[in-house]
């Protein structure tokens, strides 16, 4: 499983496309959420952390409003569909949606964001290793900071090179925007392609000659 932090904003408002559960009742349809005093609110109640479980697989989510592009001259907002479950808490003074789902669910979204999910099929499979291997080297990085373990590339007499982005969140995996990796929802993994190159590659990642698993950066 991964968490994926989507989008970030005071009031959040989402469509539950089938239902969902949360403190033991059943919700469907368009619901907001709104941040004020440290707390979420939703419907006349404060909470600390909301999570929306799917109550039968085939409901999902859509966000409105998701910041795509963010900094780049391609900056814009959409409407966006996700599998898996809805997570809102309170981060940094406003509400952070974040998304968990399966590892192999989110890179079918994953090449299909990144780039088109009409390539060929050769590129997708090459796309979903590379993609793979830079998330597991991400979540190895991440346990590491965590753990209070120093992640660096390597020391000299006079150097010491450290990949400060490892730890840029801190209370998810990573972003769906362009510092991380894209990750639009289900709505871009729409070809059979896409989901025979994730099947056909399934668990595969890229090793260093140290046996460590790459991080395997690509643009």
């Amino acid at each position: 499983m991964i968490s994926v932090g989507i989008l970030s904003s005071s009031t959040i408002r989402f469509v539950l496309n089938g239902e969902f559960c949360f403190n033991g009742q059943q919700f469907v349809g368009e619901h907001y959420v709104s941040y004020s005093d440290g707390k979420i609110h939703f419907l006349d109640q404060e909470f600390s952390e909301i999570i929306f479980s799917p109550s039968v697989p085939k409901s999902n989510f859509s966000l409105k409003d998701v910041v795509i592009g963010v900094g780049f001259h391609w900056e814009r907002k959409e409407t966006q569909t996700f599998g898996g479950s809805l997570r809102f808490i309170v981060e940094n003074n406003t509400l952070t949606a974040i998304n968990d789902l399966p590892i192999e669910d989110y890179l079918m979204s994953v090449i299909s964001s990144e780039m088109s999910a009409t390539s060929s099929p050769e590129l997708l499979k090459a796309h979903a290793v590379t993609s793979r291997s830079w998330l597991y080297a991400q979540l190895i990085a991440r346990r590491r900071c965590l753990n209070n373990q120093q992640f660096h590339a390597f020391d000299t007499e006079t150097e010491h090179i450290k990949w400060y982005d490892k730890d840029d969140h801190i209370n998810f995996d990573v972003c769906a925007d362009d510092h991380c990796q894209r990750y639009q929802g289900i709505t871009r993994a729409s070809t059979f392609a896409v989901k025979e190159a994730v099947r056909s590659t399934a668990h595969l990642v890229l090793f260093d000659e140290n046996g460590e698993v790459c991080d395997a950066r690509f643009s």
